[in-house]
């Protein structure tokens, strides 16, 4: 079976044709200039996120020592108690 098509067919089919890959073209290289760009902002918040986690390490670390001296002072008191219960 044999397609006959007239000029006017196949300059609209051209047209279509032309359009379509220069649409299929641009939106591959927004995709990689996006992606580039993409790439940086994620690293961008990566570091951020970095950050107040380092942040927040820091004051739990803080946090960590106040407990530490509450329960040393806690274990001196109750050890004074113990020995002064006993001495009477």
């Amino acid at each position: 079976m044999e397609l006959k098509t007239d000029k006017t067919t196949k300059v609209l089919l051209g047209a279509i044709g032309l359009g379509l890959f220069l649409n299929a073209s641009n939106v591959l290289i927004d995709k990689a200039s996006a992606n580039d760009w993409d790439v940086v902002v994620e690293l961008n918040k990566s570091n951020v996120k970095i950050d107040r986690i380092q942040e927040n390490l820091n004051i739990i670390d803080k946090n960590v020592r106040v407990i530490e001296k509450i329960i040393d002072n806690a274990e001196i008191n109750i050890i004074n108690s113990i020995n002064n219960a006993c001495k009477k």
